[in-house]
């Protein structure tokens, strides 16, 4: 997949160079030069969006970001909670403790849709039952309603130290390949139809 990316980004090179063509004989009489600019610059964006996201989809799964495991319950204690958006459904931001049983506590953000007549129910403190990806903790599915019963379990905080966060895929190294594939369809382009 990473290197579908690649080819793709070799695609860019060439329809940056058909721009820098067609921008250099836009004066042309023939109109060449019009349609090689005009295709150029609309294909560019598009190409290049699809290369993107294909390389960053590919670096992902190498990774092992993309796979699912199956979820585990468990109790989570709600530290902070900010809902945003509009409507009656909102998109609220959760700070939680995670307290799997058999496992030690930790933090780690969540997201749940929630309708605004809810929204009261996800009070600081509170205590929900959530599901979880033992394999990749930070992978947290609340629910849209906390259950009254939720509200009697107390749980303590776990330190801010104890937060777990997707790790952050490293692109250093793939953006001199991406650059070195934009820079290979450039010199193509300019091979095959010179300047």
């Amino acid at each position: 997949m990473f290197w579908v990316g690649l080819l793709l980004f070799v695609v860019v090179g060439g329809e940056l160079g058909a721009v820098v063509r067609g921008a250099g004989s836009l004066g042309n009489d023939d109109g060449s030069g019009v349609v090689q600019f005009v295709i150029g610059v609309n294909a560019v964006p598009w190409t290049a969006l699809l290369a993107a996201a294909v390389t960053y989809g590919g670096r992902r799964r190498q990774f092992g970001l993309d796979r699912k495991s199956p979820l585990s319950p468990a109790l989570a204690r709600i530290e902070d909670a900010e809902a945003t958006g509009e409507g009656p459904d909102h998109r609220l931001k959760l700070d939680l403790t995670v307290a799997p049983e058999g496992r030690p506590a930790y933090r780690a953000h969540a997201t749940a849709k929630v309708n605004v007549m809810h929204l009261r129910e996800f009070e600081a403190g509170r205590t929900l039952g959530v599901s979880y990806d033992p394999e990749r903790p930070w992978r947290i599915q609340a629910p849209s309603r906390c259950a009254d019963s939720g509200a009697l379990i107390p749980l303590d905080t776990a330190p801010e130290s104890s937060r777990v966060t997707e790790p952050k895929v490293p692109l250093r190294g793939p953006l001199l390949g991406v650059l070195a594939a934009i820079l290979l369809g450039l010199a193509a382009y300019y091979v095959k139809y010179g300047f």
